[in-house]
């Protein structure tokens, strides 16, 4: 597997890169979040992932909400292709092979420091917007049984909508899930907090 690495510059010039890129593509982004983050607990950022820009998004969240330092879970295939995503906190995972476990067992490693944050997008692949359901894989759930320290579970529900503008805004929809730690159950309450912040959209 490919482990997460962290260069200052890089981490630097990619989020300035896509700062500069937001400004022609999009009007803006929202945050809508209830509490806080616990800052002696690390995270594993749940997140629906049906774009390019997710992972920008993801950092975005890291460095400016939670205040954490960021990884993120990718396919190997994909990671391969853009590597530079690695040296901001990218590693890898290979479904269907036995690497897996390798993977899953670094990230659980990665949350035994509450300085960090782990972003997996539980469908395992990038959905349309419009799905009316998301899939959770079990990757999730594994990771939570294996992690020696405290952790906060976070749902991250990702909107874009044009309205009257010509151009999207992005809304972060973010809630701490506190129940039951199973794929089923971290399944059930994201879709219907999913279903809750789609209803509450406006212009």
């Amino acid at each position: 597997m490919i482990k997460a690495k962290h260069h200052s510059f890089t981490i630097w010039f990619f989020d300035l890169y896509f700062r500069l890129k937001m400004v022609f593509h999009f009007r803006g982004m929202e945050i809508y979040a209830n509490e806080q983050a616990d800052p002696r607990k690390s995270i594993l950022l749940l997140q629906n992932h049906f774009s390019w820009w997710d992972g920008y998004w993801s950092l975005w969240l890291s460095k400016r909400f939670f205040k954490r330092r960021f990884h993120v879970m990718m396919l190997e295939e994909q990671l391969r292709k853009r590597m530079f995503i690695n040296r901001c906190g990218a590693f890898s995972v290979r479904k269907n092979s036995r690497e897996l476990i390798e993977s899953l067992t670094y990230a659980a490693g990665i949350l035994d420091d509450h300085q960090n944050l782990v972003c997996l997008y539980p469908q395992g692949e990038i959905q349309s917007q419009q799905v009316k359901t998301i899939a959770f894989e079990k990757g999730a759930s594994w990771i939570l049984k294996n992690v020696d320290k405290p952790v906060q579970v976070w749902f991250c529900v990702t909107l874009t909508d044009y309205f009257s503008s010509s151009k999207p805004l992005i809304r972060f929809c973010l809630k701490q899930y506190k129940g039951e730690q199973t794929s089923q159950r971290m399944e059930l309450a994201y879709n219907s907090f999913r279903d809750e912040c789609i209803n509450k959209q406006h212009d």
